[in-house]
């Protein structure tokens, strides 16, 4: 989605409010590229009507289950989102409908225009706010957090979409570790 700075009234607020109403799709232009890349891998999907709303979509030996009355897909992207996964848009080419219906409402160029509709006031340095006694004498602490047992997690957990490889070890060749955790102390495979 397209971010825009909040700004107040003036000179500087005019110029969001100028770029979203140029916009020339009903989606904001970043969502707009999201659903062309969408459209291009569309065109490898075999799309098959199971009921009047409801689509098998396949894709690389994998399936897909589309609900366009629900707004729900298998792959759970359309409803996590509220935007049209890949497999949504596969469905809505196969029914000849707009899968710019399919989105949710804040990702239409009018909300983004809205936005902008009302005055947005600057709320000033916080030296110049006016804070009643009882609340400025109130001491907020930190909440108590418990660490957990056991040895803290190494790196990351990587992401759905992400491709893992497997580390090969370079003093013994084997997968699953590196030359620092190696069991084997013998020479350096090259």
């Amino acid at each position: 989605m397209l971010l825009l700075p909040v700004l107040t009234n003036g000179p500087a607020y005019t110029v969001p409010k100028e770029a979203a109403q140029s916009m020339r799709h009903r989606l904001t232009d970043a969502e707009h590229l999201v659903i062309l890349k969408r459209v291009e891998k569309r065109g490898y999907m075999n799309v098959n009507l199971v009921d009047w709303n409801i689509f098998s979509v396949r894709h690389k030996g994998k399936q897909w289950t589309v609900d366009l009355a629900r707004k729900t897909c298998t792959c759970n992207k359309f409803q996590m989102g509220l935007f049209p996964c890949s497999h949504a848009v596969a469905a809505t080419r196969e029914r000849n409908l707009d899968f710019t219906s399919l989105r949710a409402d804040y990702y239409k160029r009018e909300t983004l225009i809205d936005t902008y509709l009302v005055l947005i006031m600057p709320v000033g340095h916080p030296s110049s706010w006016v804070v009643p006694s009882d609340i400025a004498m109130r001491v907020i602490l930190n909440p108590k957090t418990k660490r957990q047992s056991g040895l803290p997690m190494e790196g990351r957990h990587a992401s759905s979409s992400e491709k893992t490889t497997t580390q090969s070890c370079r003093r013994c060749g084997q997968p699953g570790h590196n030359s620092r955790r190696c069991s084997c102390r013998g020479k350096i495979n090259k």
